[in-house]
């Protein structure tokens, strides 16, 4: 439980049900409650519906199954990650990405590198609306957050399409020596 604390901050610990009453009162009577993540989860239309990253899969050898269980500890140390799955026949460790938020990919990216291993890419999946962030296309996946998005065909199609309606965006995102990652749009739809 202390590791689940440590990453997710908003997590309280508590060691009875003393909490239990306040917190029923609370949700019967329409008191607003504690929950930092909240406010990160709403879109900006207010219609509810989440933005932020939905899954970070990282492509990598993993021929080393106790190497690979080592990563697997180091990426669950992440800050919003909230479940790590090594796949690896197929090369692949999924992250799940807490609802509302999103990953520091170059974070991803340097665990993985500092774990001892060669990561191939980066496919991620995100919602949120399409914006321009010094003049690039990019996704806003929350009000202080946006995924600056690779000078494409495919991007400018989004763009044109989009009409400032909530998108979830697939594509590989690479590390490239300058640190200034983009995301290379494979696929878009429409968020209803």
């Amino acid at each position: 439980m202390e590791s689940a604390t440590r990453n997710h901050p908003g997590l309280v610990r508590s060691t009875g049900l003393a909490v239990l009453p306040f917190g029923l009162a609370a949700l019967l009577l329409g008191w607003p409650t504690a929950n930092p993540g909240a406010a990160a989860a709403q879109s900006p239309d207010g219609s509810g519906r989440v933005q932020g990253m939905v899954s970070v899969t990282v492509e990598v050898e993993l021929s080393c199954p106790s190497c690979a269980q080592g990563l697997e500890r180091r990426l669950n140390r992440l800050d919003h990650v909230t479940g790590v799955e090594v796949r690896p026949a197929g090369g692949q460790i999924v992250l799940t990405v807490e609802p509302g938020r999103h990953l520091d990919l170059a974070a991803v990216w340097d665990t993985v590198r500092n774990a001892g291993f060669i990561p191939d890419g980066v496919a991620v999946t995100a919602v949120g609306h399409l914006t321009r962030v010094n003049g690039a296309l990019a996704l806003a996946l929350s009000p202080d957050f946006a995924l600056e998005l690779a000078a494409t065909d495919r991007a400018e199609t989004l763009a044109t399409e989009a009409d400032d309606r909530l998108l979830k965006v697939s594509g590989h995102w690479n590390a490239p020596p300058d640190g200034d990652g983009r995301l290379q749009v494979e696929s878009f739809e429409e968020v209803r």
